[in-house]
C-alpha cells in the first residue's frame, strides 16, 4: 500500500457562484504543475479577464503566468499568458475572484479565450493555472 506524500494537491475543487446557485467545479492539475493555483475562467474582456480561485492561500503575488488547461493529459499543449492581479475580492469563505490584465498582447492564451468567450459567457469555463513570477516583464 502506497501513501500519497504530494505537499500539493492535484485536484482543486470549488464552487463557482452563478445565479442562485452554487456550481461544483473540479481543476485537476498536471503532475508537473502540482504546486500551482487552479482556477477558472470566468470572464474576458477587452481590458483583462478575470479567474475564480480557492481563497485559501490567498494569492499575494502581482504577476502570474496564466496556463491554459485544455485536458487532463499530460500530452496536451498548455496555452500560457504572462498576467498581471489587478485587483482580488472574496465572494465566499472558500471563493475568491481576481481581475488580470494581459502582460503581452496576442499570446496564446489570449488568443484562444478569445475564440472561446461565447463558451465562457454559457457557463463552458476554461480552467487553468497560476504559476507565481517574481518581476514583472521588462
Amino acid at each position: 500500500m502506497s501513501i500519497d506524500q504530494r505537499r500539493s494537491p492535484r485536484v482543486e475543487f470549488f464552487l463557482v457562484p452563478e445565479a442562485h446557485e452554487q456550481l461544483p467545479v473540479w481543476v485537476i492539475k498536471p503532475q508537473s504543475l502540482a504546486d500551482a493555483r487552479g482556477g477558472v475562467v470566468v470572464n474576458l474582456s477587452e481590458d483583462g479577464l478575470q479567474i475564480l480561485t480557492a481563497a485559501e492561500p490567498a494569492l499575494d503575488a502581482q504577476h502570474y503566468e496564466l496556463r491554459l488547461l485544455l485536458g487532463e493529459d499530460e500530452g496536451v499543449p498548455l496555452f500560457s499568458a504572462s498576467v498581471r492581479r489587478i485587483w482580488t475580492r472574496q465572494l465566499s469563505k472558500i471563493v475568491q475572484l481576481c481581475g488580470f490584465e494581459f502582460e503581452t498582447a496576442h499570446s496564446q492564451a489570449e488568443e484562444f479565450l478569445r475564440t472561446q468567450t461565447a463558451q465562457i459567457t454559457a457557463r463552458k469555463w476554461v480552467r487553468c493555472v497560476l504559476v507565481e513570477r517574481m518581476t514583472a516583464l521588462a
